[in-house]
């Protein structure tokens, strides 16, 4: 092989086991451990805007600094497998003074569309009611949290930007429902779309890679999001705005019913149209990005198939028609 790097972390996957490479990284994640035997390990997650994969730094690796999450490190080393995983064996490291801002991984879409796409759906929303529940619940501070929050701490949509990018991919599944299905209430199906995940913003906490609160490791986003809803309805009837009883169920029982089921985290299961069609355009949208990710990368030992997922028992078909 004659190139040795600089290798993206999408480029290392595709890498076979033995080849040594180097590159550029963010640390957005560090465990230091001994093994049976009394060796220092360091464990990293190294990422860039293509991906992350880790990386295992044994006793004998050159260091150069302190090694610390958030930082973007110059690396040398190997592609190995362990326990049927792909990882990066380092040899040297050293501590680079760059902006790390490049490294995270962003939505394809720009950030500037994907706002306008966003005031466009939340314009678009006729009944007033519904319309003065969205602004209230994204106001100034918000709508800036929300722009940069990620949408799942791995599965789907897990960086900056990921819930506004889900949530707009949501709610434009949504509307194709609407169009498909008459006596649909587009409103409420859109208002659902944006509002599903808005216990998010306080389910996770987003420095170089997402993770949980307290509240959100306790409660879960479910919860958190029907509270902050609540709290912005109470506002609404406090200032004496009438707001219809029916609709406020069926708003927090759309967030509430939105995985579908108990085993998923729901509560209750969705008992309406506009419930069930928010419940199966959020699945198939974060199923989708899965099934994209996993055919992307490539990791398999066989031609055509992905390496076993336990999360998900099963293999990715990862053949694609051209």
């Amino acid at each position: 092989m004659e190139k040795k790097g600089p290798f993206t972390v999408k480029e290392l996957k595709a890498l076979p086991p033995g080849t040594q490479f180097w590159g550029k990284y963010l640390i957005i994640g560090k465990n230091q451990r001994k093994t049976k035997d009394g060796r220092e390990i360091i464990d990293l997650r190294i990422a860039d805007s293509s991906g992350e994969i880790y990386s295992v730094v044994w006793d004998s690796c050159s260091i150069h600094g302190e090694l610390e999450t958030g930082l973007v490190i110059g690396l040398l080393g190997d592609i190995g497998i362990y326990n049927q995983r792909l990882q990066v064996i380092a040899k040297r490291i050293k501590i680079l003074d760059e902006d790390q801002r490049q490294y995270l991984r962003m939505p394809l879409t720009d950030m500037e569309q994907l706002v306008k796409e966003f005031d466009q759906i939340l314009n678009s929303i006729a009944d007033p009611n519904m319309k003065e529940l969205l602004q209230r619940v994204f106001n100034p501070e918000i709508r800036a949290r929300f722009f940069q929050a990620p949408a799942a701490k791995k599965i789907h949509h897990n960086y900056y930007g990921g819930l506004l990018e889900h949530s707009l991919s949501v709610a434009g599944l949504c509307n194709k429902a609407a169009d498909s299905y008459p006596g649909i209430n587009r409103d409420l199906l859109l208002t659902g779309a944006l509002l599903h995940d808005i216990g998010k913003l306080v389910e996770y906490e987003m420095d170089v890679a997402p993770r949980y609160t307290p509240e959100g490791r306790l409660l879960g986003h479910i919860v958190l999001g029907n509270e902050m809803v609540a709290a912005r309805i109470n506002e609404m009837k406090n200032e004496g705005i009438e707001f219809p009883l029916e609709l406020e169920w069926m708003i927090k029982h759309m967030l509430v019913s939105h995985h579908g089921s108990l085993e998923y985290g729901s509560p209750v299961l969705p008992l309406f149209t506009e419930a069930y069609i928010l419940y199966a355009m959020d699945n198939l949208d974060a199923r989708v990005f899965v099934f994209k990710n996993k055919i992307e990368e490539g990791d398999g030992d066989e031609e055509y198939f992905s390496k076993y997922d336990s999360f998900y028992g099963q293999h990715f078909f990862t053949f694609r028609l051209a």
